[in-house]
């Protein structure tokens, strides 16, 4: 049960990936999260890092989706503003939405990013994609589901570590 509570690699932000190095293992379609992988919840529309970002990932070749729990209002906006798909209502850890935005993909050219354990982590690893875990952008900005679902992934970290499997920096 906790194979699916491990990433594979952990940057502090969407920044620190190499996307370069991505494509060059033969990664083709980035589903990402929005909130706080992102931007902070509260943030209304893409910032310039986020801008600059996805420019580099086109450039690179890749096709980059969202694939967010929020509603799709909220996830409408970041993807007119960012002219990529973007759906709402995905229902991570649940996979078969996330199967579905995959279409045209193999497994192995999919990376998945996001910042949590029990929806982003769980949902990659139950589809076996390469999965990247960012240190949440804005903690103090969860709503309150999130900010529930993070004391769960504290018990899980606790867990990993007794059985010596990789934990997430940020987590106590």
């Amino acid at each position: 049960m906790l194979k699916y509570f491990t990433y594979d690699h952990y940057v502090e932000n969407i920044l620190e990936i190499d996307l370069d190095k991505l494509y060059e293992m033969g990664k083709r379609l980035i589903l990402t999260d929005l909130d706080n992988t992102l931007v902070g919840s509260d943030v209304a529309v893409p910032t310039a890092d986020v801008l600059a970002w996805l420019k580099k990932a086109k450039e690179i070749g890749f096709v980059v989706k969202i694939a967010s729990n929020n509603n799709a209002a909220r996830v409408r906006v970041f993807a007119e503003q960012l002219e990529i798909d973007a759906y709402g209502f995905v229902y991570k850890p649940l996979a078969f939405k996330v199967r579905r935005y995959m279409k045209g993909y193999k497994r192995n050219e999919v990376v998945f990013i996001g910042d949590q354990l029990l929806t982003d982590v769980a949902v990659a690893k139950r589809l076996r994609l390469y999965m990247i875990l960012v240190r949440p952008v804005k903690l103090s900005a969860d709503e309150d589901i999130t900010k529930f679902n993070r004391k769960i992934e504290r018990f899980v970290v606790k867990r990993l570590k007794k059985r010596g499997l990789p934990v997430p920096p940020h987590i106590n």
